[in-house]
């Protein structure tokens, strides 16, 4: 059974949920929230969780081996260089290795607030009085931030950022940290011989420390590709369970609506007819929107697995690709040949072999 037939859609709503296919989740995101601002009974929301995959593998992209006389597939354009933004590898690190707890919430909160050097550009106070807690409470968030990778990112200024990083550092000099700390302005004033009588120690030992500093990265953030031009995650990831190729929907980032349902039972009081009609009206829209986005998903999930599957050789043996033909496979799922080739094929897949665009494993 095709998944427009499952769904018993009428064609004004088929038409909605295939335009919604062809959408990407900013795009959708703006979709729905226009749609909210029209019906108070709609909430926009985006779900932050990363997908299991997604926390414990990072994207490949596929690069065919030059050397290797059976990777039959090496004409195949790549789908992009991978661009690592920095907010997304913190966020990785932060879903892979803390627990879920309300200090987990504080750090992801933080994070927001990374700019691309890698500093955190929110005052801790001022933190701690948006998020309703004690600063100390927020400062155990930030030293939780300070763990993460590259070591430095989340300082608050420049001698705290290279303070983070000599801390981590095994082979940095005995010395450095606590002069980094303490003669944080003398030091950059190369004011050494000053440094060296107060601490006591040779002249020689304040300028290795700064020759030291000098190896240090002032902007942590900066080898990471930047957020507005940082590439948005595949559409879906296919993993091998049990020996069986298994296609997952990224929810990671993806936008879904929320009925207001307190609003709605109370505003459901008025006995006004122009009120239980204006309400039904709106509840109507809200299931045909939530249709709609579970439509977009439903779709995708299932264009995947027709293609993964019909490249089982591929995935599973190394296989050159098999020539697919996407008339046929729109007929399989039931859509129209255009929504196939513009809108489906255009969206992205994450695999042991790589990320791919779903036209790719056509063959074309």
């Amino acid at each position: 059974m095709s998944v427009i037939s499952s769904m018993h859609m009428d064609k004004e709503s088929l038409e909605e949920s295939l335009r919604l296919v062809g959408y990407d989740n900013e795009e959708l995101f703006a979709y729905l929230q226009q749609k909210a601002l029209g019906n108070p009974l709609i909430e926009v929301k985006i779900n932050k969780e990363f997908d299991e995959r997604a926390v414990k593998e990072k994207t490949v992209v596929y690069k065919p081996d030059k050397d290797d006389s059976m990777d039959t597939v090496s004409a195949m354009d790549q789908v992009f260089e991978e661009v690592p933004a920095l907010d997304t590898f913190l966020l990785e690190q932060i879903y892979a290795n803390m627990r879920d707890t309300p200090l987990r919430e504080l750090v992801l909160f933080l994070v927001a607030f990374i700019n691309p050097e890698g500093y955190v550009t929110i005052d801790l106070d001022e933190a701690a009085e948006q998020k309703g807690v004690e600063p100390i409470v927020m400062l155990d968030a930030l030293t939780l931030l300070h763990q993460l990778d590259p070591p430095g990112v989340g300082a608050r200024n420049l001698q705290e950022c290279l303070m983070l990083q000599t801390e981590r550092d095994e082979y940095a000099p005995e010395i450095a940290y606590y002069i980094l700390e303490n003669y944080f302005t003398a030091f950059s004033d190369k004011n050494w011989q000053a440094i060296a009588d107060e601490m006591d120690v040779e002249l020689s030992d304040v300028k290795a420390v700064f020759e030291y500093a000098q190896t240090l990265d002032p902007t942590p953030g900066s080898a990471f590709g930047d957020t507005s031009i940082s590439l948005p995650r595949p559409d879906l990831y296919l993993q091998l369970v049990d020996g069986h190729l298994t296609v997952k929907y990224n929810e990671w980032a993806s936008p879904f609506v929320v009925f207001q349902k307190d609003y709605y039972e109370e505003m459901m009081q008025h006995e006004d007819e122009d009120v239980q009609q204006f309400l039904a009206a709106k509840k109507t829209e809200w299931e045909q929107l939530r249709s709609a986005v579970a439509f977009r998903k439903e779709l995708l999930l299932a264009a995947g697995e027709l293609i993964c599957g019909l490249q089982k050789g591929f995935f599973l043996e190394g296989r050159e690709l098999e020539p697919l033909d996407v008339i046929r496979l729109a007929e399989d799922l039931a859509i129209p040949v255009t929504v196939m080739r513009e809108e489906i094929l255009e969206k992205t897949i994450e695999t042991d072999r790589g990320t791919f665009l779903l036209h790719q494993l056509c063959g074309e």
